[in-house]
Parts: C-alpha cells; structure tokens; sequence
C-alpha cells in the first residue's frame, strides 16, 4: 500500500475510539467486582477469573494474529471485532450464572484482540511517515482511556443499573464506532493469506520480551482486579469513592506513557525503561496494598504506581523492532509479546484472587507480584545481550 498523500486524522481517531471500547470491556471487571460477587454468589478467584477469560483469545492468538489483518484488511478486521464485542457484550450482559458470563468474557476478548491488532495497523495505512510517531503516540493511549472512562462511569451505572448496566457500556460503545466506519478509506488483504515467517522466534530474544510482558501484565491487572474493593476494606471508602480513587492509576499511566517515549526518543535503551520503574515500583507496590491507611497517602502511592506503569509498555514496544533483524519480522515478535500480555492476564487475577480468599490478606499476593517485578528487571538484563539493529547511549 501507498504512503498517504495527507494523514487521514478522522481514520485515525475513529481507530482509537475503537481501542477505547475495546479498553472499558476489559476494564469493567474491576469496578463490577463486589456487585458481581452478591449477584453472582462468585468467590474472590472466580472474579479472578472473570476479569481473565477476556485474555484467552489474545494468549491464544497473538503470535499468528498480524496474519489475521492481511487476510481480513484492517478495516474489515476492525469491523469484526467491533461486531464481535457487541455481541458479546450484549449477551454477557443478560448472563443468568458464572459459567455463560466466563463465556461472555471469552468472546469479549476475540473482539479485543481483532481490534488491538487491525487498530494500529489501519493507523499506519492511513498516516504519512512524518506523522506516524504522533498517530500511534495517539494510539497508545487507548487503555488508560478506556480504563479511567470504565471507572469514572461505574458508580454512576451500578447505582441505576447494576453490573448489567455497566457490562453493556462496552457493547454500546462499539457499536457507536462500528456507525463510524463509512467512509474510511479501504485497504485490501492478501487474497491468498501469505506465510507467516516465524523464524525470528528462534532467537532468545523475542522470548524475553514476551516473558517481560507477562511479568508485567500479571501484576497490573492483578491488583487492578481487586483495587477497588481493597479499598473499601481498607479505607472504609463506599463504591463510588473507591473506583474513583482506582481511576488515578490509569490516568497516571497517561503521562507515564509520555515519558517513556521522551526518553525513547533522547536515546535511552528500551530495556532501561523496564528496569527504572520496576525497582521503584518494589517499594510503591507493598506501602500501597499493605501499609496505606490514610486517604491522601493511599491517592500519592495509586498515583505514583500509575505513573511508574506507564513508562513500562512503552519500553516493551519500542523494544520490538529492534529484536527484528528487517522490519517484517517485528509482527511475529510483538505476536508472541502480545501472547505473553495475555498469558499474565489469565494466571495473575485468579491466582491472587485464590491467595485473598485462603489468606484473607494482602502479604502473599504482594510478595508473588514483587517477583513478578523482578522477573521484569531479570528479562530487561537478559534482553541488553539479545542483540539488536540500534544500540541506544543509555
């Protein structure tokens, strides 16, 4: 395809948008948590469980699902999965037990992992090359939107509707987008497919990067899972003060994001951005779960917290291409980083759920995620003798 002659902004935002709905589906467990519990008669690791059934489809598919967006066109693989995140919204949404909500959840999560991957990519068709560091700058911010629009609507919501109300937001908001779509410009798939080149990932070092993500995925979406009703036991905080005290994090990630692509951009390796804020975040992670008592104290840390998150994603995808010995194969290594972002979103929530529930304390799940810390600051060392195309000075 043809650079653009002009950036088509509007394609551009709607695509973001898309990324947005895709965020509130999978950032509504978090503030649904202790109504979906009385309704639902569910434990602390099946709320686990619901907010990681959404990951399976991106576990299960990330490695091949760049082929997808040659096959589909990214427009009509943005469609797919808008479509399919309505669908699965709206059924989730009237779910009468567990197990057809976990259903739910897992169909929710093929519409997010079509949308993660056509998204971008239809942003890259549609921008020139000069353009191309604001548009996907842009588009890095489609979690932490998301995720801060799930928790700024959820007291709201839950006080008129229930869980219902707030787990239809997503499907509503796609199908807002989905009315979006005409008129952008098309981009055609490969008739045929292609073959899907995977022998970069016979090097260490895609593998480390995936292993980065994992250690990293796990411990954000386990203790966003549980933030807000940690909260409220902890501070005696009610629902709507306590989600909106959660929305710090994703709206401190927002500038953390920023951050990184400065220092990025002034050189800095990729893998220093993975140890910088892991080793803070030793300490953020235990005063905030274990030891905040007070409410300006616990808004400092969830802010800090955020903020040293931000910078993280940014390290990992800005590590990708330079992994890649030519530019073709940064698909299949940001595929297999992908499987690891879900891989740690399907074990974290559930297993810190189950320790919650046998221990009745944060001490264990705050120790497992310490070392999911660590195991990031190891997999940043091991990625700087991977090798690489470009050797930034820091």
């Amino acid at each position: 395809m043809q650079e653009p002659a002009r950036s088509h902004w509007r394609g551009v935002g709607v695509a973001f948008l898309a990324g947005v709905a895709a965020a509130t589906a999978l950032a509504k467990a978090s503030p649904a948590a202790l109504d979906l519990r009385s309704a639902l008669h569910l434990t602390l690791a099946q709320i686990g469980w619901v907010m990681s059934a959404g990951t399976i489809a991106t576990f299960a598919l990330g490695v091949v699902s760049g082929q997808l967006g040659h096959w589909r066109g990214s427009r009509g693989l943005l469609r797919d999965g808008l479509l399919v995140l309505v669908v699965a919204g709206a059924l989730s949404a009237l779910a009468p037990a567990t197990a057809w909500l976990l259903a739910g959840r897992g169909l929710e999560g093929v519409g997010v992992v079509l949308i993660t991957v056509a998204a971008p990519t239809l942003i890259a068709s549609l921008t020139r090359r000069q353009d191309i560091g604001l548009a996907m700058g842009v588009w890095a911010l489609w979690m932490p939107v998301g995720s801060m629009l799930m928790l700024a609507l959820a007291p709201l919501l839950l006080g008129a509707f229930g869980w219902r109300g707030l787990w239809s937001v997503s499907a509503v908001a796609a199908l807002a987008v989905l009315a979006m779509l005409p008129g952008l410009p098309r981009d055609v798939g490969l008739p045929s497919g292609g073959r899907l080149d995977l022998s970069v990932l016979r090097s260490s070092g895609p593998w480390w990067l995936a292993l980065a993500f994992f250690c990293f995925s796990s411990q954000f979406f386990s203790v966003f899972t549980f933030l807000p009703t940690h909260l409220m036991h902890t501070l005696g905080l009610d629902t709507a003060t306590a989600t909106l005290a959660s929305a710090l994090v994703p709206a401190a990630i927002i500038p953390g994001n920023l951050l990184g692509g400065v220092l990025v951009h002034r050189g800095w390796r990729p893998s220093t951005l993975l140890v910088l804020p892991a080793l803070p975040l030793l300490v953020v992670l235990p005063a905030m779960m274990l030891f905040a008592h007070s409410l300006g104290w616990t808004y400092l840390l969830l802010a800090s917290y955020g903020f040293l998150l931000g910078i993280i994603p940014t390290g990992i995808f800005t590590q990708a291409p330079l992994l890649a010995p030519r530019p073709p194969a940064t698909g299949p290594i940001l595929g297999l980083a992908l499987s690891g972002q879900g891989l740690g979103i399907l074990v974290g929530p559930p297993l810190v759920g189950t320790l919650l529930e046998k221990t009745g304390s944060w001490l264990w799940p705050v120790l497992l995620l310490g070392t999911a810390l660590l195991g990031l600051v190891t997999c940043a060392l091991m990625l700087r003798h991977a090798g690489g195309r470009h050797k930034p000075a820091h």
